[in-house]
């Protein structure tokens, strides 16, 4: 290949996640006077992600020939795509749809299914390890949103080489902190908020029997949840569902999103399984005192500031709940004063000069 003074970005996640993932790329695509090329959906350049009909069928035969290739190694069926110029990958998942060179970069939010198999279907596990694997015999850039994640991928694959990886924090959601906020009108009373999927990883099911537990219902307190759906929605929508106090949005927006941060008394994400977390980062930046899983690194995002308990633990949790409540006004600024120091990390321009940083390193290394 000859020397190029941009940076080709493969952003199929965004067809079909509205994830953290997808507000990391769209930021990182927002950054100003940042050399990016073209922007692929699969194996089509566009200027936005594809919608409605043709968007479904772009992404299942994306899906099919990612399966393919890891799964059945069927990668000749649809050929792999080459890249005219050096391709950031903005999610692992996409690397069996390119050729991937050593020049190339992937940014890789966690390794869960590989450390925690038994959170996900076990044919993403198979695929994510077929793909970590490709990684290390061609050595690219790997960019981490964490060093946890980052910990974590020179375990599980010790042939990485430690020299090609770097971290760079996703900053906080623009959207967010912008919006104007939007009272929601199913909300009466101090509460407790969870901002994520539902499901298994994210621990929901524990924190709202941490809350039976806790006694903070007859208090007068709520816990509201809000977000889609991960594997093992069912029971925790039930539950929620069930037990007095607790209160699920499936959807909000921006702005109400916005009012629920800034007006709950505290913030609960006892995840099991993070590759960053973002909503922690938010909740700080709308000074929440959040409560996270003991060495994780929603620890690492808030600092010694955070409520910190065993996700594992239901007592452990109802602790830190009653915690949240009952905090002085006092504690609660010393908290928020620690962790929003720490917070500059997660600063917009902060993280945008670290990927003009990224990209200037990457391109200086694609030469013939």
């Amino acid at each position: 290949m000859t020397r190029t003074d941009r940076l080709d970005v493969d952003f199929s996640l965004a067809i079909h996640n509205r994830t953290g993932k997808y507000f990391i790329g769209r930021d990182l695509l927002d950054t100003p006077d940042l050399p990016v090329g073209d922007v692929y959906y699969w194996r089509f350049p566009g200027t936005r992600p594809p919608s409605g009909m043709y968007g479904r069928a772009i992404g299942r035969l994306q899906h099919w020939q990612i399966r393919a290739t890891a799964l059945n190694g069927l990668s000749g069926v649809l050929p792999r795509r080459l890249s005219r110029r050096p391709l950031l990958h903005l999610d692992p998942f996409t690397v069996p749809t390119t050729h991937l060179h050593r020049h190339d970069a992937i940014l890789c939010h966690d390794i869960g299914p590989v450390t925690h198999p038994q959170l996900f279907d076990t044919d993403v596990s198979r695929i994510y390890d077929f793909i970590f694997r490709e990684v290390v015999r061609a050595q690219p850039h790997l960019i981490f949103v964490s060093e946890a994640s980052r910990t974590a991928f020179t375990i599980a694959y010790p042939g990485a080489d430690p020299s090609r990886m770097r971290v760079i924090y996703p900053a906080t959601r623009i959207g967010v902190s912008a919006a104007q906020p939007a009272a929601v009108q199913a909300i009466d009373g101090p509460f407790l908020l969870t901002v994520g999927s539902l499901g298994d990883r994210k621990n929901q099911a524990r924190c709202i029997a941490a809350f039976v537990r806790s006694g903070l219902a007859a208090r007068g307190y709520r816990y509201v949840l809000c977000g889609g759906r991960d594997p093992g929605y069912e029971a925790v929508a039930a539950a929620a569902q069930s037990t007095l106090g607790v209160v699920y949005l499936s959807y909000v927006d921006d702005s109400q999103l916005s009012w629920l941060y800034g007006n709950a008394t505290g913030f609960v994400l006892a995840s099991l399984l993070e590759g960053f977390g973002m909503p922690v980062a938010e909740a700080i930046s709308r000074n929440l005192v959040p409560l996270v899983s003991s060495e994780s690194v929603l620890h690492e995002v808030a600092g010694d500031g955070a409520v910190v308990v065993d996700p594992y633990d239901v007592d452990s949790i109802a602790a830190g709940m009653v915690s949240l409540a009952e905090l002085s006004v006092e504690e609660r600024a010393s908290r928020l004063a620690s962790m929003q120091r720490a917070g500059v990390r997660f600063d917009i321009e902060t993280i945008r000069n670290k990927w003009r940083t990224a990209f200037s390193d990457i391109l200086a290394e694609a030469v013939p």
